[in-house]
């Protein structure tokens, strides 16, 4: 399970899902706001906090799952979509909070707008792994 490739880099995508709770995506450098928060991510917003939940436990899942490579996919292609639906309703917040991107500044993204990339990013390496273990499996049928 763990000394194939795929599972290191679900493992590095699930750490990233990890740090979407604690790490802020995007914090107003203003001072003074008059209305709407300072700083959005999955610890500060209940529409976000659901997300990286179904994102570990999907990542556990599709770890876990290492004998069968197609169930195994379909798992990593839905954490490609649920990063996709995080940075979505990451970018929809901070829209909704600070009246269309007033005061907009691309300084005020923090880490955590990265994080979803880097999670996409594995679990694309992932796939490929998985796709790599069912090529040898079948050169070697073929080969019996």
């Amino acid at each position: 399970m763990i000394q194939r490739i795929q599972s290191v880099y679900l493992f590095l995508s699930m750490a990233c899902a990890i740090l979407l709770y604690f790490v802020p995506v995007w914090q107003s450098a203003a001072v003074l706001i008059d209305e709407g928060m300072n700083v959005i991510g999955a610890g500060t917003h209940l529409l976000l906090l659901p997300v990286p939940v179904l994102m570990v436990i999907s990542h556990l899942l599709s770890i876990f799952t290492y004998k069968n490579r197609k169930r195994q996919k379909h798992f990593c292609t839905g954490n490609i979509l649920l990063y996709i639906i995080f940075l979505l309703g990451a970018l929809l917040l901070i829209q909704l909070e600070h009246q269309f991107f007033q005061h907009f500044d691309l300084l005020e993204f923090r880490l955590g707008a990265l994080l979803p990339v880097a999670g996409i990013v594995f679990n694309i390496l992932a796939v490929r792994g998985i796709r790599k273990d069912e090529a040898l499996l079948r050169s070697m049928d073929r080969l019996r």
